[in-house]
């Protein structure tokens, strides 16, 4: 499998570009008087925002999920992404923060098997929701469109989708906008474990099922970051149902085995080779019941 990091999760695919750059503060834009999900107040989480950034960091990108399910010979089907036209149910701050990273995760999907004429749909979303919230101006847009139409521009289209990440995060934290970071990291793993899920029901493999396991690891990450912002009415809503999920993980073990690493020879330096192991203990009825419990929370968050 490739080796991506965290940032080129939400970032290989234009859509993830414009997933963590989502940044708007909820209480300054509300796109509907009668919304209930934002607050008149900044938001100020119980933990620190360098503990919170460097959770965010940890959690690997959705990306490599499609990636790895391309790689073990999955093919692509449409019927699991969010569609498009949900797009006009996100009319909040926090709803649309979420959603972008609902919409990355399909995009990065929906680009790892090279889907021109649907990217260019997503592309729009993700564009559109970027404006929504003002930060639309860390999105080119019209290049990523460009690239996205040629096969052969993929390398450059991760790169400049991985530069506009980079500058919407930055800008996100410049501003104190962690809690959209937040919700847009959360929603694109929620999905990139959705889609993951969906194709192990279909067709099951031992590497899959592992690798789902493992995700309770990320799962408890991320409900420390939501946690920090849970006095918040929508937030509190998304704790309570990853919570439920949290449950079913909790039946799942995993092991870790220490080797003591060794050092070797490559291309003339000397490098540290880990040979410590982890080991996930998951069953088939445990994986059933993850499959079902992450397809009624994605269908609670999407809708």
């Amino acid at each position: 499998m490739k080796n991506f990091s965290r940032l080129g999760l939400y970032i290989l695919t234009p859509l993830f570009a414009c997933f963590v750059s989502c940044g708007g503060d909820d209480e300054k834009f509300i796109e509907k008087p009668e919304n209930k999900d934002t607050i008149a107040t900044k938001i100020k989480p119980d933990i620190s925002a360098e503990v919170i950034n460097d959770i965010i960091m940890s959690i690997p990108s959705p990306l490599e999920m499609a990636t790895m399910l391309k790689d073990n010979g999955q093919g692509y089907d449409a019927n699991l992404l969010n569609p498009s036209t949900n797009l006009i149910k996100y009319n909040t701050n926090y709803k649309t923060a979420f959603n972008i990273g609902v919409y990355s995760a399909d995009l990065g999907y929906i680009n790892i098997y090279e889907k021109t004429f649907s990217a260019m749909s997503y592309l729009q979303n993700i564009k559109q929701l970027g404006d929504q919230i003002h930060i639309g101006q860390f999105f080119d847009f019209e290049t990523l469109k460009r690239l996205a139409t040629n096969t052969k521009n993929y390398d450059s289209l991760i790169f400049i989708s991985t530069d506009n990440f980079n500058k919407m995060d930055a800008h996100l934290r410049t501003q104190n906008r962690n809690e959209l970071s937040v919700l847009m990291i959360s929603g694109a793993w929620l999905e990139g474990v959705h889609i993951a899920c969906q194709v192990a029901k279909q067709k099951p493999n031992k590497e899959l099922t592992e690798r789902l396991g493992f995700e309770k690891i990320n799962l408890d990450n991320i409900l420390v970051i939501l946690n920090a912002y849970k006095s918040d009415q929508y937030f509190g809503k998304i704790v309570n149902e990853f919570e439920k999920l949290k449950e079913i993980y909790a039946k799942i073990t995993i092991s870790y085995t220490y080797v003591e690493p060794e050092t070797k020879e490559v291309n003339g330096q000397l490098v540290i080779v880990n040979k410590s192991k982890s080991t996930v203990n998951i069953t088939d009825e445990q994986l059933k019941e993850i499959i079902a419990e992450v397809a009624r929370v994605r269908e609670i968050m999407i809708n």
